[in-house]
């Protein structure tokens, strides 16, 4: 059985990929929280915030992950790991009920510096003796759903135990989030993921850019990260026809999921095929299994639908699913990477359409003595241009709906779409199934979260799949700018890509530049200059000129 070893660490060791695509993001959302996970709770009955707090103090110190933030030194994330850095705690007295959504909006929308931190906040509102809503909030670039999902089982143990005057009852942590990276590292470094890299360029061969969604608005200049929800609901008898069907098929509900939402899509597209994005837990080895971080992965699913009947759709979709689990250990940014497609678009060039099967992410906090319910988002962010939840309930039925970006998707075609997929379930439901053998074997559940993945910065437009998308814009203004401008951008240029002194047309990416590097360099330039620069500048304006020319303008218009 594969298992990975206990590694020691350097002071600063390097970000994962994916905390690198994170990061990136984040800061080119200069005005909206990208990837902030805010979860709010309804306290009724006795309650102790004192308890609490400590409690999430504990928690805080056992992981790792939790007491993380993240420097940019010469082109490299880094993250630095502190021996104690205790948690963000506010308790507000006299709060009228009525102001929680408003309060749990503004804390579910405030940013996190992930330079300095700490990465983990908390607010407890209390209404009355017996009445309280605690705000917990963090940044996805710590930590994904499942290890908040261990993160509120550990809360509530430490809790009972702290409010009896009780020691720590967790058991010592025995895999931090540091061996998982190593681990990962290490795998890439030693070619241990090459097998995998190869089956992932075979599935996507001759995918050179994202799909033509149909059902887009034109694409702004500048994306923003909020989101918008559309409700989607099977009842108890469409969702036990549903599993009725996977019975069938000897596969799991979750296989009939993503082939209905598999076909909804290439009914939308008018492609023979859809590859949508599901998203993993990403722990492969069983003793990653309690960890609290970032592990979660996004596995591109391509699969060929055509005019193919159900049977014969469950039987690829399950496919499809199994081997991208057994492959699901090369970090997706590293994925697009080798495939070589283009990082610089405001799309994800895969996986546009992300669903997420849930997992119990919504499941209340659970505190001694006090009876807990989870309040609904404060505030959504969608970086996907459309995402699918759907979370299977005890009670029979599906919820869940569309998370999608209301500057690309207007409410009444988003409420059309949640429509067409729960349609799409109900046919594929009801169609006559063909008398005969069935495949043997299931389909894994995947352990997944309902994170969003990891999307690629802003630019242009989307292309067709399997056709090359068009050029990034590069800014044609003609070469000009301040000079102080132009003088402390050609030392930054020449100090972060070791090159020699550019000329106005020489192009920053192709010199060696990327996304993080172009994002050092605006944050130097920006200290130099005294302002606040875009970070994703140069993804605009590639050109040495055009930059100058780009910054210049910037900085005018930040003075007056």
């Amino acid at each position: 059985m594969r298992s990975a070893r206990l590694h020691t660490l350097p002071f600063h060791p390097p970000a994962t990929p994916l905390q690198r695509r994170l990061w990136l993001t984040t800061q080119y959302a200069r005005d909206t929280p990208a990837y902030n996970l805010a979860y709010a709770w309804q306290v009724h009955g006795p309650f102790d915030p004192a308890a609490f707090h400590a409690a999430l103090t504990t928690v805080t110190s056992r992981h790792e992950a939790l007491r993380t933030t993240f420097t940019l030194r010469e082109g490299e994330l880094l993250r630095v790991i502190h021996p104690e850095l205790p948690p963000g705690f506010d308790l507000i007295d006299d709060v009228a009920e009525s102001d929680v959504p408003e309060l749990a909006g503004q804390e579910a929308t405030t940013r996190f510096d992930l330079g300095r931190g700490p990465l983990v906040r908390c607010r407890v509102l209390r209404h009355g003796p017996q009445r309280h809503t605690v705000l917990l909030t963090t940044h996805h670039v710590t930590v994904d759903g499942r290890g908040m999902s261990i993160v509120r089982e550990e809360l509530a143990a430490c809790y009972e135990a702290f409010l009896h005057q009780r020691p720590d009852p967790l058991p010592p942590v025995h895999r931090q989030f540091a061996d998982f990276a190593a681990w990962q590292q290490e795998g890439l470094d030693t070619g241990r993921f090459d097998h995998q890299i190869a089956y992932w360029k075979q599935q996507l061969a001759g995918i050179t850019g994202p799909a033509p969604l149909p059902f887009l608005k034109p694409r702004p200049a500048v994306r923003r990260s909020d989101g918008r929800w559309e409700a989607i609901f099977c009842d108890a008898s469409l969702t036990a026809a549903a599993r009725r069907l996977a019975v069938g098929a000897r596969t799991s509900l979750s296989t009939v999921l993503i082939a209905a939402a598999a076909r909804w899509l290439a009914e939308e597209t008018g492609l023979g095929e859809a590859v949508i994005g599901m998203s993993t837990a990403g722990r492969s080895l069983p003793e990653f299994d309690r960890l609290v971080g970032l592990s979660t992965n996004t596995l591109p699913l391509r699969v060929p639908v055509q005019s193919v009947a159900t049977d014969r759709l469950l039987d690829v979709t399950r496919s499809v699913m199994l081997a991208a689990i057994e492959n699901q250990d090369v970090p997706f940014p590293l994925l697009m990477q080798e495939l070589g497609l283009p990082r610089t678009l405001p799309v994800n060039p895969l996986t546009q359409v992300l669903v997420a099967l849930r997992d119990g992410l919504g499941e209340p906090l659970r505190l001694a003595g006090a009876e807990v319910t989870a309040l609904p988002a404060a505030a959504l962010s969608s970086s996907n241009d459309l995402t699918v939840e759907l979370d299977p309930q005890p009670d029979g039925t599906i919820r869940g709906g569309l998370l999608y970006p209301p500057d690309l998707i207007d409410p009444a075609e988003a409420a059309r779409l949640a429509a067409g997929l729960g349609d799409v379930l109900e046919r594929m439901s009801r169609e006559p199934r063909p008398t005969g053998a069935v495949p043997p074997g299931g389909t894994p559940e995947p352990s997944g979260s309902a994170e969003p993945g990891p999307v690629a910065a802003p630019g242009p437009s989307s292309a067709p799949a399997g056709v090359a998308p068009a050029p990034v814009a590069v800014d044609a203004r003609p070469p000009a700018g301040d000079p102080a401008v132009r003088q402390h951008t050609l030392r930054l240029w020449r100090q972060l890509l070791d090159a020699e002194a550019p000329d106005d047309g020489d192009d920053f990416f192709a010199a060696g530049g990327d996304s993080l590097l172009a994002a050092e360099l605006m944050l130097l330039l920006g200290d130099k200059l005294d302002c606040s620069l875009p970070l994703n500048l140069p993804v605009g304006c590639p050109t040495f000129g055009g930059l100058v020319a780009a910054v210049t303008e910037h900085r005018a218009g930040e003075q007056q």
